[in-house]
């Protein structure tokens, strides 16, 4: 008697991000068509696929008119009338025709011959001399990806997966990210970014294991494929056999029988040994999460990354935005949701509110630039929290300020709204304002900006590649990607004067709040608050306990003395290895 064939074990080495292990098959999100093979269909089936593809045409149909929409809106008529062209390729009744033609008759798969169909139209018009010819063929790419991503399931509002899987893309954008049924994601497997990536943080945020650095396993897996996941050691493997799997189990009993320690203290206050109190705040990007940041010992929701509902329908109505937040609101209560207004730019602008691309981004139209550029979005969206603010206590933060001028114009049109929400009978009540400290020139600048705002919030994020000129999502330099670098310790420093001067609190919900082996500097540089992903508050609170606020104020003057990086990290490093090692086995 034969036995099948045992499937190939494979294993990939990546860099983890977010810690915990999942088993699961994988769902690839591509971000190019392959050619799809022609597989045959019974006579029966016809029906059933032309019903596929036509739902598929639908649903591109609707999202051009959508893209169309909000382009005539925010930049005329003259920008949207480039998407009547997408609309007449996707209405052309002759390739309906051809398409349901050779499916009846060759009884083949809609998938390849609607390609191979748009695939000829393509390839006749590449590299012809016509200028107008040649923009055809990048508009029929263009409707051919989407109608092909729809057909395979993929970035749709409800994506071809009703069971549990661990996501496998090239990169993870916060639009991918919107689209995904949530629910039903194990784990995040990527072939770029890195720690500070949007795979990684919102991998965190959702308590989900996450590997980046996954070279090629876009190509090398398929959807369907099984594989295991490991975010502490930054392992993919592929089909793995009964041994491991048993090898992850025991680990994950050891680990689950420390996390339930951590829980159940996890509502304590965190005071160091010698009475110093701090407040562990909770990071958040989705309504949905909650329930579980109220439960996970947060004192409140200090960073509430607004742009991902945004993403989600960014013609979405005030009354919508008001809902959601209040929702967000009330399930906080009677903790506070600071509301960080949109933070679109950079690495991730909402592509369509450019009317062509900017040469460098990240020194372009992001964060605050973009609000009090669109001031219209910009009022609907301070109008719904200052609405959301009549549940429960709201705090309303300012993004990638520049200096005080922001802020200002930022108050002024949160004033406007606070009169047009009287004209309308609403009374607004107050709301806390903040603004963060992202960019050197508001760190150097702390002073004059703490006398705009009760508040200041540390994005070490941003800080860090600002400041270090390192984009932290190119791979060529995550290697000086440094948040101990002496610079940015002492712009750190600036901002917490400024704060304690003016007699405001000083927050930071960067992920270097996130990383325990931080906390003993973060405490000695005189932060009051840390913001961090809802699954690392009881971890980060555990650490606190166990420091001495005055030992932790010397080690960050001895820091600030020290002249690299990995002096600095290895200094707090041994600190907190000393004081809470049970965090590290």
């Amino acid at each position: 008697m034969s036995q099948a064939a045992t499937p190939d074990i494979r294993q990939w080495q990546g860099t983890p991000v977010s810690a915990g292990v999942a088993h699961a098959p994988v769902h690839v999100l591509k971000d190019h068509f392959d050619e799809p093979d022609a597989e045959p269909i019974q006579p029966g089936d016809v029906e059933r696929e032309l019903e596929r593809w036509h739902a598929a045409l639908d649903l591109t149909h609707q999202e051009i008119e959508a893209l169309q929409a909000r382009v005539r809106e925010e930049q005329g008529n003259d920008e949207a009338d480039i998407f009547e062209t997408h609309l007449l390729i996707l209405q052309d009744n002759s390739v309906r025709k051809q398409v349901e033609k050779t499916v009846r008759e060759k009884l083949v798969c809609v998938d390849a011959v609607y390609y191979r169909l748009m695939r000829r139209h393509m390839d006749a018009l590449r590299g012809l001399s016509d200028s107008y010819l040649r923009e055809r063929f990048v508009d029929i790419k263009d409707i051919t990806q989407r109608v092909m991503r729809h057909l395979r399931g993929e970035l749709l509002d409800h994506p071809m997966f009703e069971d549990p899987v661990i996501i496998v893309a090239r990169d993870l954008t916060p639009s991918d990210t919107v689209q995904l049924d949530r629910s039903k994601v194990l784990g995040f497997a990527v072939e770029t970014g890195s720690a500070n990536s949007h795979a990684a943080i919102i991998a965190r945020s959702l308590g989900l294991p996450a590997v980046v650095r996954l070279h090629n396993i876009c190509e090398e897996l398929h959807s369907g494929d099984v594989v295991l996941l490991d975010g502490e050691e930054g392992l993919l493997i592929l089909n793995p056999d009964a041994a491991t799997l048993a090898g992850y189990r025991s680990r994950e009993e050891e680990a689950e029988q420390f996390e339930d320690a951590l829980h159940i203290e996890r509502h304590a206050a965190a005071v160091t040994t010698d009475g110093q109190p701090l407040e562990i705040c909770a990071n958040a990007e989705f309504v949905e999460e909650m329930k579980a940041i109220r439960d996970c010992g947060a004192a409140h929701v200090g960073l509430f990354r607004t742009e991902f509902l945004h993403l989600e329908d960014p013609e979405g109505s005030e009354d919508w935005l008001a809902e959601a937040y209040t929702a967000a609101v009330r399930a906080m209560h009677p903790g506070q949701v600071i509301f960080r207004t949109l933070d679109i730019g950079g690495d991730k602008l909402d592509a369509e509110m450019l009317a062509e691309a900017e040469p460098n981004p990240f020194l372009g139209w992001r964060g605050i630039r973009v609000s009090l550029g669109r001031p219209a979005l910009f009022k609907r969206q301070l109008r719904a929290m200052l609405r959301a603010a009549a549940h429960g206590e709201v705090g309303i933060m300012f993004p990638m300020v520049s200096g005080v001028e922001e802020v200002r114009q930022a108050r002024a049109l949160l004033e406007e709204c606070a009169a047009e929400l009287r004209a309308r009978g609403i009374e607004p009540p107050g709301v806390e304002i903040g603004a963060m400290i992202e960019i050197p020139s508001a760190a150097l600048s702390a002073d004059l900006i703490a006398a705009e705002v009760d508040f200041l919030s540390l994005g070490t994020n941003d800080l860090v590649q600002y400041t270090l000129a390192v984009d932290r999502l190119n791979e060529r330099v995550a290697g000086l990607y440094q948040p101990t670098h002496p610079a940015i310790l002492r712009l750190i420093a600036v901002t917490v004067e400024a704060a304690r001067q003016a007699g405001i609190r000083a927050c930071i919900c960067g992920e270097m709040a996130a990383d325990v082996e931080m906390t003993p500097l973060l405490i000695g540089l005189g932060l009051n608050e840390l913001s961090v992903a809802s699954g690392q508050v009881a971890r980060v609170k555990h650490a606190v306990r166990r420091l001495h606020s005055g030992e932790c104020r010397e080690l960050a003057k001895t820091a600030r003395r020290l002249a690299s990086a990995p002096e600095v990290l290895e200094l707090t490093r041994r600190k907190a290895r000393q004081c809470y090692p049970e965090l590290f086995e």
